[in-house]
């Protein structure tokens, strides 16, 4: 790890950068130069940026340098951020930055890179592309770098790491983790991610940062490479309307609607004709009229202070869109599967202090029958309220949800947290609320 971090510190001269310029400079004296990086001269396509010399001071290229030792880069506009995140590094969000600032910020590996002013600056040029002076590849960074005058060339050079061999453990010594094990645990506990173990238990990865690698079976790292895989097909981050960023791991279940009722039924009837083909031409199935829900779910979700229009999409998610393609059928009012637990009910189960006059439990049928749609969608919030919060039901409220008094309250504060709590083993089941069913929603 060590080897990539300093062999990726050069990174920050990486990235293409397609905007327009912010800031550019009056030059005294320009000169073109020339680059070679790790004794290879680079090219720099006919019309595009290169190096030169500017009041003195040699400028590379940041796209150009990044094309020949890869990087991940972003450029905020808000904020006038390059965003640079090396292959050791986590995402993480920028530092923040003033209203409108004039300046061009380089973010390495979620920190902001401190450039003496006697280095220069990085600004953005005529031609829309961000360079830097060549010395900070070198002071700044820990590249070797070097300018020859004869030629005009700037060459940068990655400094390797002496590694002393390591020290062979006693022979009755239990075998070590590699250093892929270690990598592996690191990046799932990046995502904050409840994950259910092969012995049926589940953690949150973040624990995983204070767990030996060593203590888990070859079996059970296959899985975490599975989940690995799984949890990467989804961005860590989301952007609000209002052009935050966020985690997905810290969205709350409790918090105002983001959506409004029109943007959900905007969104449902935009869904409609693609779920209309898929139940009639691919499962020869009858189509179901989607419900109008979205006005119960948002004014229900307020009195609890639950966010409705995620709800709406979480019932999204486990009805395939009010088709009820399970075991739940659509007369039950059930939107999101409570109590059917893969066996239907015998009828004599208890409903655990809920309403009789609102749902009820009959023998052969899976899943809790709710006497209306109403009835139904409180029941769903109240089963997301008792997971993210320890206060009682609010003032006035009557329990429909027959499952609420076996949650142990307070367990799921966030989406992600019901990850293998409410689905298993549901590895990115908050993820799939977020991404697949609720942002769609809010571009309507």
């Amino acid at each position: 790890m060590r080897n990539i971090k300093r062999s990726l510190l050069c990174l920050l001269c990486g990235g293409a950068l397609f905007f327009a310029p912010v800031q550019t400079a009056s030059a005294t004296v320009t000169h073109e130069a020339n680059i070679i990086i790790n004794h290879a001269p680079v090219t720099i396509p006919a019309g595009d940026q290169g190096a030169f010399v500017l009041n003195g001071r040699t400028y590379v290229p940041l796209r150009i340098i990044g094309e020949h030792l890869g990087t991940q880069v972003q450029w905020l506009p808000e904020t006038k951020q390059v965003v640079i995140t090396t292959s050791g590094g986590l995402a993480a969000p920028p530092p923040a930055r003033p209203e409108k600032p004039k300046d061009v910020q380089i973010v390495l590996d979620d920190k902001a890179l401190q450039i003496p002013p006697e280095l220069g600056q990085p600004f953005i040029t005529a031609m829309n592309r961000t360079v830097v002076p060549f010395r900070v590849v070198g002071e700044a960074l820990g590249c070797q770098v070097n300018w020859q005058q004869s030629s005009r060339t700037v060459e940068i050079q990655t400094k390797p790491v002496i590694q002393e061999p390591p020290a062979q453990p006693p022979a009755d010594s239990p075998p070590q983790p590699s250093q892929a094990d270690i990598a592996l645990l690191q990046e799932l506990a990046g995502y904050k991610a409840n994950l259910r173990l092969l012995d049926k238990s589940f953690i949150n990865s973040q624990q995983l940062l204070t767990i030996d690698p060593a203590s888990f079976s070859a079996q059970q790292m296959e899985q975490f490479k599975l989940y690995r895989d799984q949890l990467s097909k989804y961005d860590p981050k989301i952007k609000l309307p209002d052009g935050t960023v966020i985690n997905t791991a810290d969205l709350t279940i409790m918090g105002p609607s983001l959506a409004t009722a029109d943007q959900l039924k905007s969104w449902i009837a935009a869904e409609t004709p693609r779920i209309r083909n898929k139940m009639e031409q691919q499962l020869k199935r009858k189509f179901v009229p989607i419900p109008d829900l979205a006005e119960l779910y948002i004014r229900i979700g307020a009195e609890y202070g639950v966010r409705g229009d995620l709800a709406f999409a979480q019932a999204a998610k486990e009805t395939h869109y009010w088709q009820f393609t399970g075991d739940v059928q659509p007369w039950q009012n059930n939107y999101c599967g409570l109590w059917a637990t893969g066996s239907p009910c015998t009828g004599q189960e208890s409903l655990n202090g809920a309403d009789p006059a609102q749902v009820r439990l009959e023998s052969g049928i899976h899943g809790a029958i709710f006497a209306t749609p109403e009835a139904g969608v409180e029941a769903h919030i109240q089963h997301l309220y008792v997971y993210a919060v320890k206060a009682p039901l609010p003032p006035g409220k009557v329990l429909v949800d027959p499952r609420y008094t076996l949650v142990s309250p307070g367990t799921a504060p966030t989406w992600q947290g019901l990850n293998a709590r409410w689905a298993v083993p549901g590895t990115t089941y908050g993820q799939s609320i977020i991404h697949d069913y609720w942002k769609p929603a809010l571009t309507k």
